[in-house]
């Protein structure tokens, strides 16, 4: 048996060896194979069990190939812009198919090309896999990654037009997309996500402003800009307003709470002519319905409510005669006085000879104490010796005789009218803006907070060509009605042609609080810190963000955050965390603004593309602009050396490798991708050429053990002879 079992144990030799010699040809023909990962065959015995304590019985030798898939290769810089090579543990996934795969790989082979298709595709002929970004429209269930500060998810649009949200942890068709560069060609993005940090100074005193101006895109690449206007209400205490932008519909700014709580509220009309004479918009206003038209020859500053709104001043005889006498408006007391007026509501009368000499007065004084309460507006004028009012007139009883004359028809209930006649457009929205803020002030009185910004409830925005209005409504939004305003031509007047609503203001965190309620936009703490956002701290509302919402006449979409068409994702705004200096502050010293960021982008052409060490893949656009468009994942395994090797350089799970966990680059000691750079082959050829040679010779040896044992046998057989 020894020398029989001599022969086998030469055979198993010449197996192990040449086991030995393919591995080590393959090493060598891979030497510049991307990603390959080098195989080295070790040996173990194959012993035969021993029966006998006198004889031996041979055994032999087993090959045990191992593929060193965990070893880093060098990485070897490259000038393609799709390359990437794997600095640390993990793999790339890939699939043989592009669309709706039904299998995948995992590779280190990084060197990706664009296919006729747009794809992304190795010399393997496998495509990348992993997450496409879109910007992050609120969903609580949605993965979101932050980049540069704007935070983005893991989402893409299904054929159906249904937003799907990616489960980061599972490798299938519906939760990794392939990377397409030919869906790219031009972007242009809608603002998702705003954040600003600024410095309000502390030592301001109370109505004093800051402004903050932010950049925004609309849904078709159209910029815009959101003017913000602090305001301090009180010791560390500040509120604030947004100007809505050219364009739009309507602007609110939502508190950081999930029902979102609408804390401002404002409106605009945007004019592009004058509007034909005999053309009216409409406004409805706390229930209310007001009409503005422009006609020629008619100016109609006042409405018209059925009440007693007209005082005739014919009972006036003089000074001395007039003294003390009083009229009442709104509730407001005025007095004729014979000298030096002691206050705001007294008008001296001294120097003044006739009844519409008095009645200007009274109206001047009335007109200018109501514009410091309710910002300008026309609330009281004169007519002859007649003082009129959009107010309720009730006067008290004078020497003078002077009596409320009733009613006054100025030709319809609520209306309003500018005279066009001569007149340029900026002239007649100088007087419109005046007219607005009267209807506001007639159903909303007095501003909350006087002295301070806002000076008015509505009015023409200075320098351009629109109305706003301010909601303080919190049971009735604004409706506006301008569609049949057209020019001379028969073209829209406004930009605002469709009916639209201006949102109502929630009762519990809306801006017109007094400041005895405590509700403020920023409350600051000691130390300057933010305490509170619209009244809320963290036991209130964990996460700090609150949300900007904007209607479009433009015809981009509404930022709404309803999910489709006609509208998009609500803006959502990060002022900085809660007891965190790390957003806006309240320290002594000037306003500064220290950043402001946003993830919206005007209109682009593709032009190339950069990939992070995080493995996010950013579409880089000739008018300059940067969007994250995709992250690549990385998978790794338990025992990556356990894997099964394919076609392709690239590897499958088994059950001695474990199943995939799929990561973002550099989690949790997952591998960073690196650019432009290929993972060279792990190949030593010194190494392989000096295995070749060992090999050769224990293959030589395995042989000689083979003919030595057939010369025993053979003296074996002539013994016989």
């Amino acid at each position: 048996m020894s020398l029989y079992g001599a022969l086998f144990s030469g055979v198993s030799g010449l197996q192990a060896q040449s086991s030995a010699m393919g591995a080590i040809s393959d090493n060598v023909t891979n030497i510049n194979t991307v990603g390959y990962k080098g195989t080295k065959v070790n040996f173990q015995t194959l012993v035969t069990q021993q029966t006998s304590l006198t004889q031996y019985s041979a055994g032999g030798v087993q090959s045990k190939p191992h593929m060193g898939v965990d070893i880093q290769g060098l990485l070897q810089a490259t000038t393609s812009a799709t390359d990437m090579g794997i600095s640390g543990s993990g793999f790339f996934v890939v699939s043989d198919q592009a669309e709706n795969p039904e299998g995948y790989a995992y590779t280190r082979a990084g060197s990706f090309n664009i296919d006729k298709d747009g794809y992304l595709q190795n010399t393997g002929g496998y495509y990348m896999q992993g997450w496409p970004l879109e910007n992050w429209d609120g969903t609580a269930a949605a993965a979101t990654v932050n980049i540069d500060g704007n935070t983005y998810q893991k989402s893409y649009n299904s054929a159906n037009g249904d937003t799907y949200y990616i489960n980061p942890n599972a490798v299938d068709a519906t939760n990794l997309q392939a990377l397409n560069l030919s869906t790219i060609g031009g972007t242009a993005r809608a603002t998702s996500t705003l954040t600003m940090g600024a410095n309000l100074p502390k030592d301001a005193l109370v109505g004093a402003t800051s402004k903050t101006n932010g950049l925004i895109f609309d849904s078709l690449g159209s910029s815009h800009n959101l003017v913000y206007t602090w305001v301090k209400r009180a010791q560390n205490a500040w509120d604030v307003e947004v100007t809505p932008p050219e364009g739009s519909t309507y602007v609110t700014i939502d508190d950081q709470t999930t029902s979102h709580r609408t804390y401002f509220s404002a409106g605009r009309l945007d004019f592009t002519a004058v509007p034909e004479s005999g053309d009216s918009f409409t406004m409805d206003i706390g229930g209310t319905a007001y009409t503005f038209g422009f006609n020629a020859g008619v100016d109609r500053n006042l409405t018209d409510t059925g009440n007693a709104n007209s005082a005739s001043l014919g009972g006036y005889v003089d000074a001395t005669t007039n003294n003390g006498d009083t009229i009442d408006i709104n509730g407001v007391t005025f007095t004729l006085v014979n000298g030096t007026p002691a206050n705001e509501r007294e008008i001296d009368v001294s120097t003044l000879a006739t009844q519409t000499e008095v009645a200007a007065a009274v109206a001047d004084t009335a007109e200018s104490y109501f514009d410091k309460f309710y910002g300008p507006g026309y609330y009281v004028q004169a007519a002859g010796t007649s003082v009129q009012s959009t107010f309720t007139i009730n006067n008290a009883t004078g020497a003078g005789g002077l009596a409320a004359s009733g009613a006054v028809d100025f030709g319809a209930d609520n209306t309003f009218s500018i005279d066009t006649t001569g007149k340029s457009l900026s002239q007649i929205l100088d007087q419109l803006g005046l007219q607005v803020n009267a209807a506001l002030a007639k159903e909303f009185g007095a501003l909350p907070v006087s002295d301070s910004s806002p000076a008015s409830w509505g009015g023409r925005v200075p320098g351009e060509s629109g109305i706003i209005f301010r909601n303080a409504d919190t049971g009735n939004s604004i409706s506006v009605d301008a569609s049949a305003l057209t020019d001379s031509s028969n073209n829209a007047a406004v930009m605002q042609t469709s009916v639209y609503t201006v949102p109502s203001l929630d009762s519990t965190v809306r801006w017109t609080n007094t400041a005895t309620s405590g509700n403020y936009a920023l409350k600051f703490n000691g130390d300057g810190t933010p305490d509170k956002f619209f009244g809320s701290d963290e036991t209130g509302a964990s996460d700090p963000r609150s949300q900007i919402k904007i209607g479009w006449a433009t015809g981009a979409l509404n930022m709404d955050g309803s999910d489709a068409p006609p509208g998009s994702s609500a803006i959502s705004q990060f002022w900085g965390n809660y007891n965190s200096n790390d957003g806006f502050t309240q320290l002594a010293g000037k306003y500064q603004l220290n950043y402001i960021n946003q993830n919206g982008n005007k209109f682009g052409n593709f032009a190339g593309l950069s990939i992070g060490n995080d493995g996010v893949v950013t579409a880089l656009f000739d008018n300059g602009v940067t969007t994250p468009i995709f992250m690549i994942p990385i998978a790794t395994f338990v025992n990556p050396n356990g894997m099964q090797s394919l076609t392709g350089n690239v590897f499958q799970e088994t059950t001695n490798s474990g199943l995939p966990t799929v990561r973002e680059a550099g989690e949790a000691g997952s591998g960073t991708v690196n650019q432009a750079t290929l993972e060279a082959s792990t190949v030593d050829l010194g190494t392989e050429f000096t295995n070749m040679i060992t090999t050769q010779r224990a293959y030589s040896a395995a042989a000689k053990i083979i003919t030595t044992a057939d010369d025993m046998l053979t003296e074996l057989v002539n013994i016989k002879r």
